[in-house]
């Protein structure tokens, strides 16, 4: 397939995806609430809102950070409604991570990068429940001393009728998107219900130009694409992807 045939092919699907990108609508907290059976049944997992993310070192992204007062918001926002159930799902990588070998080392456990923002602390209600992952999917690892507890810890929740699980943080495409497809994975496979909620002014990823990517030697990365791309395959995989979680 030549170029202007791919082009001709895929304009019709690219003219859908921005539609399906411009017309997300709006969902109230209320509503999942109510819709969950009660402000216990709902969880938030916060994703990667790390300083290594957000604010410096080698994978920092401007984008990313402009997440972070929505994502504030919306945290301020659950707490005020009664939903207590909020999971910080973080990096923490040995300073000799495989991952390494296809990101620039991050957020090494212990260092500042691997810290969650000064944004979200301030509004976190307790002591701050925190999943360290070392990898994209916080669901694997473990696998060799005994199992993962955070899935074991999911499955058990999603027995139990704890099944809505709304998922902010970074990346869209990476870490947002092994989250969200897991959670709905282990439901499908146990042939459990379970409404996995992605507000998209609440996740983000990053943008690497061609041009820049060429100069770096390494790969581009259309942020505006992939960042709708990874939206809509979620939505294709019965995740609710809305625009925003309203206070309501």
């Amino acid at each position: 397939m030549n170029f202007d045939s791919f082009l001709y092919n895929t304009r019709p699907f690219l003219n859908y995806l921005f539609d399906f990108y411009s017309n997300l609508e709006e969902k109230s907290l209320s509503s999942v609430i109510y819709n969950a059976g009660g402000e216990d049944k709902v969880s938030v997992l916060v994703v990667d809102m790390l300083n290594g993310f957000c604010k410096s070192g080698p994978l920092a992204s401007p984008r990313v950070a402009g997440i972070i007062e929505p994502i504030k918001n919306l945290l301020k926002a659950c707490y005020r409604m009664g939903i207590k159930n909020v999971f910080f799902l973080n990096d923490a990588h040995p300073s000799d991570a495989v991952e390494f070998g296809e990101f620039p080392p991050h957020c090494v456990k212990g260092t500042y990068e691997s810290e969650i923002i000064d944004e979200l602390k301030e509004v976190i209600e307790g002591e701050p429940v925190i999943v360290e992952k070392n990898s994209l999917n916080v669901f694997f690892g473990g696998e060799l001393e005994g199992g993962n507890e955070f899935l074991k810890k999911v499955a058990e929740m999603i027995k139990e009728g704890k099944s809505t699980f709304i998922v902010v943080g970074d990346c869209t495409d990476l870490c947002v998107y092994q989250t969200a497809m897991s959670i709905k994975m282990i439901a499908n496979a146990n042939n459990l219900k379970v409404n996995v909620i992605v507000p998209e002014n609440c996740v983000e990823t990053y943008d690497t130009s061609v041009k820049t990517a060429e100069s770096l030697k390494i790969m581009p990365h259309d942020g505006n694409l992939i960042h709708t791309m990874f939206l809509y395959h979620m939505k294709l995989n019965g995740i609710e992807v809305v625009k925003e979680l309203l206070e309501e």
